[in-house]
This record gives C-alpha cells, structure tokens and sequence, in this order.
C-alpha cells in the first residue's frame, strides 16, 4: 500500500552501527561492568533527552538547517513547567503548557528563516541567546529543586529489567521512522535537502516544510524539558547548556552531515549515533579518564564524519561532471 522512499538504510548508516557494536564489545572487554545491565539502563537513562531532541535536529539537518537553540527550549520549558509543578497544577495543563511553549518557540524560528530567509545558524543561535536570558530572569539566580511530578516514576520504571524510558524512545523513533519513509513529509524533507530549488520547481512548499521541522523541533525539546525534570527533579542555571551541540554529534555521526547530502540518513543512524556517544561518556568516566578526552574524541569523530560526507558529495558531482562529458 504505501512505497518506502529510501529502501535500505545507506553505508554511513550501516558504519554508525558498526562503530556502536565495536564500542560496546570494547568496553565490554577493557571496562570493567560495563556490560551489566545496571551500566546499560544508567546510559538509557542519561540520554533520553538527547535521543529525542535529535530526530529533530535529524530534521533541520536533513533540510539542510539546523538549531541552535534546543537545549535553551528545552530550558525554558522546564523552568515554567517546574514553577507550575511547585504550584501543584494539573499534570495534563503541565504537559498541554510544555507542548504548546515548545511548538511556538518553534514556529518563531521557522517564520524567521523560512518568511524571512535569515541563515537557520544565525537565527536559532540569537533566539536560543534570548531564551537563555529568559532562563535566567525566571529563575532569579536561584535553582528549582526538590521537584516532584506525578510522571516522575517514568524515568526509573522498568519492565523484565529494561527501562520504560528505552520503550518511549525506540516508540518515538519508530514513529518518525514511519513519517520518514512512508508520508509525503518525509519525502519532501528528503526532497528539499537534496536539492531545494528542484523541490520548489516540483511544487513542494519548501516554507511550510521548513516551519513543520521547527515546530517539531521545539515540540520535541519541550517534551524533553518534563523527562528533565522527572528525571533529575531540579533545574540549574545551565540547563541544556551542551544539548545542541550532543545532538549535533549524533546526527553527523548518525550519517548526515555534509550539505548536499540530504537524500541521505535517516533517525536509524541518529539513534546509533547517540547512544555511540552515550556509551562513550559512560566508559570514558568509568575508566577514570579525563572528560576533556572525550570531547576530543567526539570531535575527532565529527570532523571524519563530515569529512567523509563532503568528499562522497564531491565523488558523486565530479561522476555527474564527467558523465555528461561523455555523453556530450
């Protein structure tokens, strides 16, 4: 009944996992208990928020965009939602507020990059500036602590042993897995990244498209400000100081990276590409190494990432060259 857009997940893809197994059976080898079940629910646990935040920044990033401003999203949310947890309002008008301030934060950077054509980079890094002063204005200086929601047992429930939170992340994957390759949304998010006046020539409403992925984005960030707090029961000054730049690890590890090449990647290798640099942070603390190590290591792997992307797209343009050469 319906047609995949992409039928097999690409070689990029493909090396994410690999790089996932081959981390994982290293550790396994050299950290001691890293294997162990308690290890690999605290990794779970750790990195739900990012896991999500990332199929969004997997959308601005497939459309060629990307944003800056989620982890000052994700904070802004979390400090109201926090305010009005303190005040024991209703658990159902926390999670409607959290979705409806994270959808229009959003569709502010939507409208501006896509009704104003200013540069996504630009934009999201002034609004999520703007976001932060908001962060601190209603926080005072002060934290919110003590912090105890109805939903707060989500993020410690497990079922047979595997924690709730790896349910609603792989039930949130498979969802926009669907939407990728099987809706007209998905193929014209592949559409416009590969090739976006093409996709405007064919009909696709590139300005809608762009403000959705956003909107979602902010969505996104906002459900992952409630896991916070549930997780953590407090919120700090700092809050999703170092979310964007995670989540944009794990999209480029994941497989997209180069501009140019938005016909590739889906959320399959973002979700290898999180939980690479979960695992990684995670054996890297066990180990008793550094934590300066392991952005070096992540940058590393970022900068060979994109690297690789960029001279693929440089193959596959000097084939195209040199084929209507010969055809000429």
């Amino acid at each position: 009944m319906f047609k995949k857009y992409i039928p097999h997940p690409t070689r990029r893809e493909f090396f994410a996992l690999f790089l996932l197994a081959a981390e994982i059976i290293l550790f396994s080898v050299f950290v001691p208990n890293f294997f162990h079940p308690v290890n690999f629910a605290r990794v779970v646990q750790n990195n739900t928020e990012i896991a999500i935040i990332s199929i969004g920044m997997t959308i601005c990033m497939l459309l060629g965009g990307i944003d800056l401003s989620v982890g000052a999203v994700m904070g802004v949310v979390s400090v109201v939602t926090g305010n009005m947890i303190q005040r024991d309002m209703n658990t159902l008008l926390i999670i409607l507020a959290a979705a409806v301030i994270g959808i229009c934060v959003g569709a502010v950077n939507g409208v501006i990059i896509a009704k104003f054509h200013i540069p996504d980079m630009l934009t999201t890094l002034a609004t999520g500036n703007i976001w932060k002063a908001v962060i601190f204005g209603l926080l005072g200086g002060k934290w919110l602590t003590s912090l105890k929601p109805s939903f707060r047992g989500i993020t410690t429930m497990k079922v047979a042993g595997i924690p709730v939170l790896l349910f609603l992340v792989l039930g949130i994957y498979a969802v926009f897995y669907y939407i990728f390759m099987y809706t007209r949304f998905g193929r014209h998010i592949y559409a416009i990244g590969c090739n976006e006046n093409a996709a405007r020539l064919s009909g696709i409403n590139a300005d809608r498209i762009r403000l959705t992925a956003y909107c979602i984005t902010g969505a996104l960030a906002g459900l992952t400000g409630l896991l916070y707090i549930a997780r953590m029961g407090s919120v700090e000054m700092t809050i999703g100081s170092t979310t964007a730049i995670q989540c944009i690890a794990a999209v480029t590890i994941g497989g997209i990276g180069a501009k140019g090449s938005g016909m590739r990647g889906s959320v399959i290798g973002t979700l290898a590409g999180v939980f690479f640099i979960g695992f990684l942070k995670n054996g890297i603390v066990i180990m008793g190494i550094p934590s300066l190590l392991e952005n070096f290591f992540i940058g590393s792997l970022m900068i060979i990432c994109v690297l690789f992307d960029s001279l693929s797209v440089m193959r596959r343009a000097r084939k195209g060259v040199t084929g209507e050469e010969g055809q000429t």
